[in-house]
């Protein structure tokens, strides 16, 4: 496995601008288009702001307009439901809010969002000394939302009711749109317009009783290591910025961000720190947030996710579709049998951590090292999944400088890349921005993977040597797909190394 040097992250970023910058002009051009033909609310006062709600994205000081992939996305950025895979649900301790999502193949990602839901705006007990509360009593919402993937970005709507903290208030419907796109594996833009024309809510007298005015903000996250994400957020109309730099992986992130606000004639600024755990589709998000409005500064939720993902795997050919009833119903119950099987393996939970194929993890495994955690080849890549020396600090993996790399130190306290558990991880992570990157083109990803991503353009094409490898790669997988005892061997197998 290569990772690029300087030389080929610049490449890569090149190369990505020049394809998607077509379609990032387009979602400019679409928000902005709503933004001057929506309705402006100008009675109201400047600071008369929909509340932003969500334990992540506050933790992430706003900031989560360009990062938006959880079922809170639509308080946020309702173009990042369609970076959704599985189902999603999400409940707000703090704020009393559900946020639930789902994914339908090739129609897009529906979500809804209730807010506010507490009795009495405490969880739990209403007693001063419970730190977990609430913003405001009754500031009730409810959003319905919609978005889905067009080529290489993410459009996303929302419309729902608000209303306001008094008895007696009337609902009152809003509008928001939201964009997303991926410029390179490296860096990622979104862009929201919330209410777009404004929402005024009323007492059933017909009196005023609260203003939201519209908003537009744009949002750009940076990821200069795997493991290292600092987002941005900037609000046009209501001018201010937020930042906030989020460090770790899948399962456990830590994040410190700040909020500077300029529109409210004396300057303010709040900060928040939090932390994310994230373990077999279970969820739990902290935020401190130190804003002098708040007198209840400790949010958190918890979530989960479900359903059946779409594991990265090969394209369905036409005899997996060209068989007898009987064949499907007998094959039908074997997969299921051999599925409940693997699932019990520490490498299958992993590969369902990345969604991708236990098939694909394995053969990959096989291709690269034949299941030897020692494996060292002539370039210096090392381990399972054959990781260069600086492709394993880029994953945040411990590796030496080496005089010669084709010698590294076989111990995995001074080199990670021999430690079973974090080489599997890194190479899964690794392979797993290739297959974003090129467009879920599973040839593609894997040559990359071989070959280097300086090598192969994000629509190709492939050297020789990546489409053999890649070749390769995809036959033992369908190898293991139609060879059930031999995809249990090679399991366990991993699954010695794995506890060794």
């Amino acid at each position: 496995m290569k990772l690029g040097t300087k030389t080929e992250v610049k490449i890569q970023r090149i190369t990505s601008l020049y394809h998607k910058r077509g379609l990032l002009l387009v979602a400019i051009v679409f928000l902005l288009l709503a933004y001057f033909f929506g309705e402006k609310n100008t009675s109201s006062d400047p600071l008369n702001l929909r509340p932003e709600v969500g334990t992540r994205g506050l933790g992430l000081s706003g900031a989560f307009i360009s990062s938006a992939d959880d079922a809170t996305s639509p308080l946020w950025n309702p173009a990042g439901l369609a970076t959704l895979q599985r189902g999603n649900l999400i409940y707000d301790l703090s704020q009393g809010a559900v946020s639930i999502a789902y994914p339908i193949k090739y129609i897009g990602t529906f979500g809804v969002n209730f807010l506010d839901l507490n009795h009495s705006d405490r969880f739990l007990v209403e007693h001063t000394a419970n730190p977990i509360g609430s913003f405001k009593l009754g500031n009730n919402q409810v959003l319905f939302s919609y978005a889905r993937r067009f080529g290489t970005f993410q459009l996303g709507a929302s419309t729902g009711y608000s209303r306001a903290a008094y008895y007696g208030s009337l609902w009152a419907q809003n509008y928001d749109l939201g964009v997303l796109t991926e410029l390179n594996p490296h860096f990622a833009v979104g862009m929201r317009l919330r209410d777009i024309a404004g929402v005024t809510i009323r007492h059933k007298d017909g009196q005023v009783l609260q203003t939201f005015d519209q908003q537009l903000a744009l949002g750009a996250v940076l990821t200069p290591h795997p493991i290292i994400r600092w987002h941005n957020r900037l609000d046009i109309i209501h001018p201010c910025f937020g930042t906030s730099i989020e460090i770790g992986n899948r399962m456990i992130a830590a994040r410190v961000g700040s909020m500077f606000t300029f529109g409210t004639g004396t300057p303010s600024q709040s900060w928040s720190i939090g932390f994310s755990l994230n373990q077999l589709g279970k969820h739990f998000h902290y935020t401190y947030l130190n804003h002098d409005d708040f007198k209840h500064r400790h949010l958190a939720s918890v979530g989960m996710s479900f359903g059946e993902t779409e594991p990265i795997s090969r394209k369905p050919q036409a005899s997996d579709i060209l068989t007898t009833q009987s064949t499907e119903t007998r094959s039908s119950t074997q997969t299921l049998q051999r599925k409940q099987k693997t699932s019990e393996y520490k490498a299958a939970q992993i590969a369902r951590e990345y969604d991708i194929d236990v098939a694909l993890m394995l053969a990959i495994i096989h291709t690269e090292s034949n299941f030897n955690p020692l494996a060292v080849s002539k370039n210096g890549a090392a381990g399972l999944m054959q990781i260069m020396p600086d492709s394993g600090r880029d994953l945040g993996l411990k590796v030496p400088q080496y005089k010669n790399r084709r010698k590294p130190k076989l111990d995995p306290n001074i080199d990670e890349r021999f430690d079973p558990h974090k080489n599997l991880h890194g190479g899964l992570t690794y392979f797993k921005m290739l297959y974003e990157r090129h467009l879920n083109n599973l040839t593609l990803a894997l040559g990359a993977y071989n070959v280097g991503p300086a090598k192969v353009k994000i629509r190709g094409p492939l050297i020789s040597r990546g489409k053999i490898y890649a070749k390769k790669v995809i036959n033992r997988s369908q190898y293991y797909r139609d060879n059930a005892a031999q995809m249990e061997i090679d399991l366990k197998r991993l699954e010695r190394v794995l506890n060794h």
